[in-house]
């Protein structure tokens, strides 16, 4: 009988110690996407089909400044804006939107984006139907600063 109470007893301080242990989740923190820098065009896709070779976007260049301001080069093809304005994001961890505002317009444009990786690097997809719905864009930009 005092060794079934002494197994009870230990059985018990067992269940106790190791319930009673403080549990701690690790939180991972994504850092807040860098979408500042210059950009260029490496994959241009049309209701899914690749249209890169069809399209001259050598030169096109859209720079994202710290200040929110934006800058396009070489703007001859087909984009969310035609001209210079302010940028924004809709959360600047996770952002799923990229809004411009051209300094010649009081409307404000917005593209859905993508930050994928590849190649160890951070890229940056836009989204967009210019006028017509029933076609849609996929900028494909990598950071060349």
């Amino acid at each position: 009988m005092k060794a079934a109470v002494q197994y009870l007893l230990l059985l018990l301080f067992s269940i106790i110690f190791f319930t009673s242990c403080k549990t701690t989740k690790d939180v991972l923190v994504e850092p807040q996407k860098d979408l500042n820098g210059t950009w260029k065009i490496v994959m241009v896709t049309r209701n899914t089909v690749d249209i890169t070779e069809y399209i001259d976007s050598s030169g096109f260049r859209l720079t994202l400044a710290n200040d929110n301001t934006y800058t396009l080069q070489s703007n001859n093809i087909p984009f969310v804006v035609n001209s210079n304005g302010k940028w924004s994001v809709d959360d600047p961890q996770y952002p799923y939107n990229l809004s411009f505002n051209p300094t010649d317009s009081s409307s404000t444009f917005t593209g859905s984006i993508g930050t994928p990786a590849s190649k160890g690097l951070r890229n940056l997809e836009v989204t967009f139907s210019p006028g017509c719905r029933a076609n849609s864009y996929v900028y494909t930009f990598e950071k060349i600063q």
